[in-house]
């Protein structure tokens, strides 16, 4: 997300769109979603997190994967969820908002070297780095949900949670960029922070920790600037010539997107089977064609089945790859509000005037047929013109079953309309400016 970011040889693994919280013990609330957008994923690899299409923290990890299980509903640990699965989550962030997305990726492994090493993409220069805290690993003891934790004495400075973590063993690194998913006390009482010359409990997310491992946290840098995706495209067709490719794409519909729509001049980087393969490139044409204009450019509901064509400075561009474009942003940028149909005034006024219309038309054509049933139960008609009793009373129990599911439907969209707007508020709140 800085001047230097190395996005090449990346593995996107999934994404996970948040749609509630778990309470789940030594951690607290953790977000919980369905896993989606690529394969399963995996304990232990690199997230960031986006909102509305804005990346707003990066080089966490998936320190905790829980999974529910039924009838019981008790939460078990999860070495992979599998796609479409739902899962629970720690990070290593505390600011994590219902609609938000968890992007899974792992970083391209240094040459030689132990993936667990390879640094974090704000954290290129680790003699730089400003030290917070230097905590001794006395005892290392197994958990059920979160692996083995360490109960440490803090030698220097102090820990907290989300801090970014080493743990180094005889004098070397044995890996690098964790997160500190969450601490507590001798009691097993959650903190925020603990200080020099105490002791607690580290929840690192990390099997490989040993007595006298030495761990050291340091601060996340502010970085100098983001990114806002548009919706991933998927290449239909492509041509090119020596310097440029012209692809027609298809958008994927649940991919992370937001801001303005696509425009010639947004930068962009092509993936090919899950892999970051290119990256820095420009988009120089975005054209609609015809009628799918609208369905294109304002990737509406329908964008799945639209398509459009787009040029590229990558001729190397091949059918099935992806392109990811998105334009680079301030890091003090702050998503815009999420706003959808439902959560219109005007919808909701629309709405209850119809339903209600369709309730007093039925109602009362109930109120009629109850009583014409009574009438003619009472004094049986003389001639075929006026309803017998049985037939009346059938039709009263049809307007009263279309009466009793109107009447549901507006109960339950008043319901619906006030989770929405609870949901776009928490959507809305601020973003972690220090991570």
């Amino acid at each position: 997300m800085g001047t230097q970011t190395i996005w090449i040889g990346e593995k996107r693994l999934c994404q996970v769109t948040v749609s509630g919280f778990q309470d789940v013990p030594g951690f607290g609330p953790l977000p919980e979603g369905r896993v989606n957008g690529g394969g399963k994923i995996v304990r232990g690899a690199r997230a960031r997190l986006l909102r509305h299409g804005v990346v707003i923290a990066e080089d966490l990890r998936i320190g905790a994967l829980m999974r529910r299980t039924f009838p019981r509903s008790r939460l078990e640990a999860e070495e992979r969820v599998q796609i479409l699965g739902r899962c629970i989550m720690a990070i290593g962030h505390r600011h994590v908002l219902d609609g938000d997305q968890i992007q899974a990726y792992v970083r391209p492994d240094p040459a030689g070297g132990s993936p667990d090493l390879v640094l974090g993409y704000q954290d290129p220069i680790p003699e730089r780095r400003r030290l917070l805290g230097r905590a001794e690993v006395r005892e290392v003891t197994p958990d059920p949900l979160a692996g083995p934790v360490a109960r440490v004495v803090v030698a220097e400075g102090g820990l907290a949670v989300g801090a970014r973590v080493r743990v180094v063993r005889d004098g070397r690194p044995v890996v690098e960029a964790l997160r500190l998913l969450a601490l507590a006390d001798g009691g097993g009482g959650p903190l925020d922070e603990l200080p020099q010359g105490s002791a607690g409990t580290l929840f690192l997310g990390h099997f490989d920790l040993r007595p006298g491992d030495i761990v050291h946290a340091y601060d996340v840098p502010p970085p100098q600037q983001t990114e806002g995706r548009k919706r991933l495209l998927t290449v239909m067709s492509a041509g090119s010539n020596a310097m440029v490719a012209v692809a027609r794409v298809q958008p994927v519909q649940f991919s992370p997107h937001g801001g303005e729509p696509l425009a010639v001049g947004h930068r962009a980087r092509v993936l090919r089977g899950q892999v970051v393969v290119a990256d820095g490139l420009t988009i120089g044409l975005v054209q609609e064609p015809g009628m799918l204009q609208e369905v294109a450019v304002d990737y509406g509901t329908k964008a799945r089945v639209g398509w459009l064509d787009v040029g590229v400075d990558f001729p190397g561009l091949r059918i099935r790859d992806e392109i990811e474009p998105y334009e680079v942003l301030p890091a003090e940028h702050e998503p815009e509000p999420e706003i959808t149909r439902p959560q219109s005034r005007r919808f909701l006024v629309g709405f209850t005037v119809g339903v209600g219309a369709v309730i007093a038309l039925f109602g009362s054509l109930d109120v009629w047929a109850c009583v014409t049933a009574w009438r003619s139960f009472r004094t049986p008609p003389a001639d075929d013109t006026t309803l017998d009793w049985g037939s009346a009373l059938g039709l009263a129990l049809f307007f009263t079953v279309i009466t009793a599911l109107s009447t549901w439907m507006l109960v339950l969209g008043h319901i619906r309309q006030r989770q929405w707007r609870e949901r776009a508020r928490r959507r809305t709140g601020p973003a972690d400016k220090a991570v």
